[in-house]
């Protein structure tokens, strides 16, 4: 997918209601194959880990383009607090990214009433690496 096709993924998200404060919608924009034996090719998980990376940085240009510049969250304090089964404290829009193991720090945007961000995550080295975007209408876990 190209970072248009990106694009026009998360305006569909954007027009999509968010009812509640607590509602968020997330959406893969882009999957790799997984990395379970025999498929564990570690430099190939590296190489593909880097070409995500970086096709965040391509999106996160264009949004920053349309919406001014972003603002990063690093998930470690989720992280955290996920693992150590502290997560009834976790905003509900944190806890499906720790949930789906999406620990990569986020990018985002405040686009109106709502917050729009996008990270890539690969929750364990078996499994695929994951290029997401999320809507919340929640603000609860981001800064001020």
């Amino acid at each position: 997918m190209s970072v248009q096709q990106y694009i026009a993924r998360i305006d569909e998200l954007l027009a999509r209601p968010l009812t509640g404060g607590d509602a968020y919608h997330l959406v893969t924009l882009r999957q790799s194959r997984d990395f379970a034996p025999p498929n564990d090719d570690w430099d190939e998980l590296i190489r593909i880990s880097d070409e995500f990376e970086a096709e965040l940085k391509d999106l996160a240009a264009a949004l920053d383009a349309r919406w001014g510049p972003h603002a990063s969250l690093s998930m470690e304090d989720y992280a955290y607090a996920f693992l150590d089964q502290d997560d009834d404290e976790l905003p509900p829009f944190f806890r499906e990214l720790c949930e789906s193991g999406y620990f990569g720090d986020l990018l985002y945007w405040r686009v109106g009433a709502c917050l729009v961000a996008a990270s890539v995550g690969h929750a364990d080295k078996e499994e695929p690496v994951v290029l997401f975007a999320g809507v919340t209408a929640s603000a609860d876990g981001f800064p001020a």
